[in-house]
């Protein structure tokens, strides 16, 4: 392993003469990757590399102080500088609003990129490998994702390297094992409470056992043709961009009307390069793409999407930002999907509310009777314990639905249009969903799943505006 990433690898990722941060958890990959990027540049010394170690404390398990302790040690014992940040991963994501996953991400990636500027590191390495890219790629295909998603992670983008992208969990372990390498196992990576972790302890071991049994490297494979396949759009699409952009700045973006005449891998990326330009950064969805690219060019037509205006005119099709487009758009294009927690509340901060699960009895019942309730019936406690795993507070996705008695599934659509919320309002609203099947709107419509009955074990769900 190593041999093949000093010929193929590294030469490509790293330039001579660089700082190369390295992130180094203390879990197997994070350990191999600083040992291996440690040993060469140092056995490569005419490349005049130079490495730092950056280790983050979430605060949350009390193993955290002697992983910390152990990457410190491993590090003094290479020579290489270390950095320890500690900080309380569970607070900051309730005071975030997001999932504790990417509240903790987001945390960890504006301290590596302080770490880079402070440390004259030019590189960000991180231990992502072959099993952590065929875990992305499924999660994304389960979204819906295109081209750009299933892609997967890419081995070197915007300052951030991944060296171990091509290497497998088996090789990374046996590299540990040769060298001696010390590591610390995260118990929380085995529990199967977030999607990723379902999809790495569940689906991929069945994909191997009833498909493929080298389901992994196929997904590695996979991402890495449709990335070839992404860069030639991209090149594809930054020539053509200058040759239909008729004006382009923060308020509005104008398209020559001969854009429509591209092929859709084509002006599907144009049209989004103009939203996000007008929006600041905001993705523009399959579903708006699509209205605009059936509206064929034809002048007069027109759309409203959150944060701007889409028109079509003689002269091209023109992005228009709207009033109060910032506030708006962030109100309107919010994203979240955070795991419940029983006894809890958790925040989400563009919604301004928070989310509680409770068990039911007369107290909290009284105490909660100005706020928007949801009872349901969960059996027995082993039954409870399940479904609290299962339960999120997330935004709208496509192909949602809900289960009502005598009727079956309904598309959360035709749902909204029978209670008369607005098409704008939709995307507002929180849902309380398990297994990906939506139980409660709150303030609008819940299914008739797990309905409150006299003899079984029930759960209280609470929304309040914060």
């Amino acid at each position: 392993m190593y041999q093949r990433l000093c010929t193929q690898v590294f030469p490509e990722l790293i330039t001579d003469n660089v700082k190369v941060l390295v992130a180094v958890s203390g879990g197997p990959d994070s350990v191999a990757l600083g040992h291996l990027l440690w040993r060469y540049a140092h056995e490569k010394k005419v490349r005049g590399l130079s490495v730092t170690f950056s280790h983050v404390h979430h605060g949350i398990r009390k193993e955290s102080d002697e992983e910390a302790i152990m990457v410190q040690k491993m590090a003094a014992e290479l020579g290489v500088p270390c950095i320890v940040h500690w900080f309380n991963a569970k607070e900051y994501a309730k005071l975030s609003g997001q999932s504790f996953q990417l509240a903790a991400r987001e945390w960890r990636y504006a301290r590596w990129k302080e770490d880079c500027q402070l440390e004259g590191c030019s590189l960000l390495a991180t231990a992502h490998h072959l099993g952590d890219q065929a875990e992305t790629i499924l999660y994304r295909l389960l979204r819906g994702s295109g081209t750009a998603g299933l892609a997967g992670i890419h081995p070197s983008k915007s300052g951030i390297i991944r060296p171990l992208l091509g290497i497998t969990k088996e090789e990374i372990l046996d590299y540990c094992r040769q060298e001696g390498l010390m590591f610390a196992l995260d118990s929380s990576n085995e529990e199967p409470l977030y999607d990723r972790n379902r999809i790495r302890l569940e689906l991929i071991p069945e994909l191997e056992k009833s498909y493929n049994p080298r389901i992994i490297e196929a997904l590695g494979r996979t991402g890495k043709l449709l990335r070839w396949d992404e860069d030639f759009l991209e090149t594809k699409v930054e020539e053509v961009w200058e040759k239909y952009c008729l004006q382009s700045n923060s308020e509005e973006v104008a398209l020559h009307p001969a854009v429509f005449q591209e092929p859709s891998a084509i002006l599907s990326r144009l049209l989004r390069r103009a939203a996000l330009i007008v929006t600041a950064g905001a993705r523009l969805s399959f579903g708006f793409v699509d209205k605009i690219m059936n509206s064929k060019g034809i002048v007069g037509w027109s759309q409203d999407i959150p944060g701007f205006r889409v028109e079509v005119h003689a002269r091209g099709i023109i992005f228009k930002k709207s009033q109060g487009a910032v506030s708006e758009s962030l109100k309107q294009e919010i994203s979240f999907n955070v795991p419940l927690q029983l006894s809890q509340w958790v925040r989400i901060s563009d919604l301004e509310i928070r989310v509680g699960l409770f068990l039911s009895g007369t107290d909290r019942e009284q105490l909660f009777n100005q706020d928007n309730v949801a009872c349901f019936a969960v059996g027995n406690q082993e039954e409870r314990n399940r479904f609290v795993q299962s339960l999120v507070c997330r935004s709208r996705k496509n192909g949602d639905k809900m289960w009502f008695k005598g009727v079956g599934h309904k598309m959360l659509k035709k749902v909204f249009q029978d209670a008369h919320v607005s098409a704008r309002e939709r995307n507002t609203l929180p849902l309380i969903v398990a297994a990906d099947e939506v139980l409660w709107i709150p303030g609008v419509k819940r299914s008739d799943r797990f309905l409150p009955e006299d003899q079984s074990l029930k759960l209280l769900c609470v929304v309040k505006k914060v």
